[in-house]
């Protein structure tokens, strides 16, 4: 449904276009599979790379290099105009149903409207390749009980496509896959400079990418580069994201210091001494062979959480000697 709109839209410019070219601009992963390039799942890392300085200072040049201009940087002034008609009509509204005078009555029409403005920005105001979003702001309060569209969202701009990437011409797989990691990174980085979060099933949308893929592509790079990329997961902690508690234990197993962590990962500093501690007293109870359901409701944290925590011990430890020797330099005596 998606490529065939496309497909109609893009031929009122082309008149020659073929499916193929449409899919190259909005879906190459597909076509450079088909070119029996192989399977690009098996290109994709399952478990922590070793930090390289190298690559660290090449990540933190791209993302130092990621400096959006918000929809409200973009509005010079505030933009009031909608038509005579419409202001009117709620102008009338307002006063009906809320009681204010006129001038109060059109001003609050007036910001409403400069809300939508900046929200739904004008064309002349995009660049090609940028999109429009209304995404979940950073300090939302998430909750089960709060339906998503009563969370508080920010207006961004994301640059789907940059110039360079349409420059490129022929992909294979591997190539294609380096560059869509660094497309979702960096969509990922302009929303959270916008003090925006892109949910997972948004990147669907924007990538046409099913979640299983999209969710294993973020994890490979995150994996390969030691970065958390910017997501309601990540930064509310919301939904069953674990990579970047992998990230950031193993980091701090492997000796770096909490600030060194928040400089590598892009991580707030409050919450990796969360995961710290909450992975350091996981490891205790298990040190005395609790149950995780006990754990679970000592610690006040969910089953499949104190779960995730074990297998990460699993992972990094082969002994109980082990585990002791790293709770006495902690300074737990026993």
């Amino acid at each position: 449904m998606v490529l065939k709109t496309c497909i109609n839209i893009y031929r009122k410019s082309f008149n020659d276009a073929k499916p193929d070219d449409v899919v190259f601009l909005i879906d190459p992963l597909s076509k450079v599979c088909r070119r029996g390039q192989g399977p690009y799942r098996e290109m994709l890392l399952n478990n922590l790379n070793l930090r390289n300085e190298k690559d660290s200072a090449d990540i933190n040049k791209m993302i130092s290099s990621i400096n959006p201009v918000s929809p409200t940087q973009r509005m010079r002034i505030p933009d009031i105009s909608a038509p005579d008609s419409v202001i009117e009509e709620l102008t009338f509204f307002v006063r009906e149903e809320i009681g204010f005078g006129k001038a109060v009555a059109k001003q609050m029409v007036e910001d409403v409207i400069t809300l939508r403005n900046i929200a739904c920005p004008r064309t002349v105001e995009l660049k090609s390749g940028e999109m429009p979003m209304l995404v979940t702001h950073v300090s939302a309060r998430l909750s089960l009980e709060t339906d998503t569209r009563f969370r508080r969202l920010a207006p961004v701009i994301i640059t789907v496509l940059s110039p360079e990437e349409l420059k490129i011409g022929e992909y294979t797989t591997s190539t294609y896959l380096e560059i869509l990691k660094k497309r979702i990174a960096r969509v990922a980085f302009e929303a959270y400079r916008q003090n925006g979060l892109l949910t997972l099933s948004e990147m669907q949308w924007i990538f046409l990418l099913d979640s299983t893929s999209l969710s294993k592509i973020i994890k490979s790079f995150q994996l390969e580069h030691n970065i958390i990329i910017p997501s309601p997961g990540t930064i509310l902690d919301a939904g069953r994201t674990m990579t970047h508690k992998d990230i950031i234990v193993g980091l701090h197993l492997k000796g770096h210091t909490v600030s060194e962590i928040v400089r590598i990962t892009y991580h707030s500093p409050r919450a990796i001494d969360n995961y710290i501690g909450s992975f350091e007293a996981v490891l205790i109870l298990h040190l005395y062979g609790m149950s995780p359901e006990l754990m679970s409701r000592i610690l006040l944290r969910s089953i499949s959480l104190i779960r995730e925590y074990l297998k990460l011990i699993g992972d990094f430890y082969t002994s109980t000697a082990e585990i002791k020797r790293y709770l006495i330099e902690k300074g737990v005596r026993f």
